[in-house]
């Protein structure tokens, strides 16, 4: 990446910051189509699980007296399933499917997220929600619509739902940060862009968290929506049109 390709990736680490502060959702589902744009797709998904495990780290500090304990456990220790079978995807799948794979992650999250839907609440489901966050945590680095979809069945209070949610997406990223390492997928490309990234990560971080508690929520989950659309159909049609 250029230094100008630099700055406008930090600048948009920076914007997808916010929704994951305010809503508890939403950094690699607004950064990885964009990022996308500058980096190669397996860079990207690395990238984004980097910067999204600092955001979410930033929120569980913040958020650490609410969160549940037990449910987060049980979302983490069951991504270990699904973890592994994510990175065999980064290893084995062309760069372009990979691509169209980070869309589709993104618009079918949305999509679920849009239209509401719920699961139930117990500690099966919230196994399966593990699985697959977990999965998509390696292979797409968008792991939250189905961690998203399982707190919201369980009807959490904000706080609450956020914190939990931010811990999972810590704790993956942690873990699947190990994952690459050991499988040789870091390089010097991706901790420049790491690095270059992190001020825009804080910044919108602390904007975010003054924003959390001021903001409409139900106007800025539309807002979200909208962009969220909008740079996964981007980044759909990028990978087809080549």
């Amino acid at each position: 990446m250029s230094p100008l390709d630099l700055a406008v990736v930090s600048l948009l680490a920076a914007v997808a910051s916010l929704p994951q502060n305010v809503t508890g959702f939403g950094f690699a589902l607004v950064l990885a189509p964009l990022l996308v744009l500058f980096a190669e797709p397996e860079q990207t998904v690395i990238i984004v699980n980097i910067l999204a495990m600092l955001s979410a780290a930033a929120i569980v500090w913040r958020l650490r007296h609410a969160i549940a304990w037990r449910t987060a456990g049980v979302l983490f220790a069951a991504s270990f399933i699904g973890m592994p079978l994510g990175l065999l995807v980064i290893l084995v799948v062309d760069a372009r499917v990979l691509q169209v794979l980070i869309a589709l992650a993104v618009l079918s999250g949305t999509f679920a997220l849009v239209r509401g839907f719920t699961v139930g609440a117990g500690s099966g489901i919230a196994a399966a929600a593990g699985v697959a966050g977990g999965f998509l945590r390696t292979a797409t680095s968008a792991a939250g619509p189905p961690i998203i979809i399982y707190l919201q069945a369980r009807h959490l209070p904000p706080d609450t739902f956020r914190a939990t949610g931010s811990s999972f997406l810590m704790a993956t990223g942690a873990v699947a940060l190990v994952l690459y390492a050991a499988s040789g997928r870091l390089d010097a490309d991706i901790g420049l862009a790491v690095g270059a990234s992190v001020p825009g990560v804080a910044l919108g971080t602390a904007l975010g968290a003054f924003l959390a508690g001021r903001v409409n929520e139900r106007w800025f989950r539309r807002l979200v929506t909208a962009v969220l659309i909008a740079t996964a159909v981007t980044a759909l049609v990028t990978a087809i049109v080549g």
